[in-house]
C-alpha cells in the first residue's frame, strides 16, 4: 500500500464525511445517509449481503434503524486516504467500533472497511464501502 499525499482540504472533507456518516447512521437519517453515497453507490458486507443503488442502500439503512432501535453508535477511526485511478478519486481503509447500548454491558463489533470514494461536484461521495467483522463481542 501506498502513502501518497492527499492534499490537506480533500482529508478534511473525507474525515467529516465519515463523521456525518456515523451521526446519520445512529441518528436514524436514512436519507441523509444515502445522500453520502454516489448514486450506483454500494455498501457490502463480505458473504451476508451487497446493497447498490439509493433503493438498496436505503434498505439497509433501515435495517439498522430498526435493529439498533437508537441504541447503537457507530465510530470512524484510522482513516487512511490514498489517491485513486484519478484526480476526483480516492481509495480508503478506516475502523469502525459500534457499540450496543441495549444490552448491559454493552456489545462491540469491530470492523474494517476498505472503499473507493468519487468527487462529484465537489464534494466527496462513497462509491463503495466493504465493512468486513473482524470482532464481536456479546
Amino acid at each position: 500500500m501506498s502513502y501518497q499525499h492527499v492534499p490537506i482540504q480533500d482529508r478534511l472533507d473525507i474525515d467529516n464525511l465519515f463523521s456525518a456518516y456515523t451521526y446519520l447512521l445512529d441518528d436514524g437519517d436514512t436519507e441523509g445517509w444515502i445522500a453520502l453515497y454516489t448514486e450506483d453507490g454500494a455498501f457490502e458486507v463480505p458473504g451476508l449481503n451487497r446493497f447498490a443503488g439509493k433503493g438498496e442502500l436505503r434498505e439497509i439503512a433501515q435495517i439498522v434503524t430498526e435493529t439498533s432501535q437508537g441504541n447503537w453508535r457507530h465510530m470512524a477511526t484510522n482513516v487512511l486516504v490514498n489517491p485513486g485511478s484519478h484526480k476526483d478519486e480516492v481509495n480508503v481503509r478506516l475502523r469502525t467500533l459500534v457499540t450496543d447500548w441495549s444490552t448491559d454491558p454493552a456489545g462491540l463489533q469491530f470492523n474494517d472497511y476498505r472503499g473507493t470514494l468519487a468527487r462529484i461536484d465537489g464534494h466527496w461521495r462513497i462509491k463503495e464501502l466493504v465493512a468486513t467483522p473482524t470482532k464481536i463481542i456479546v
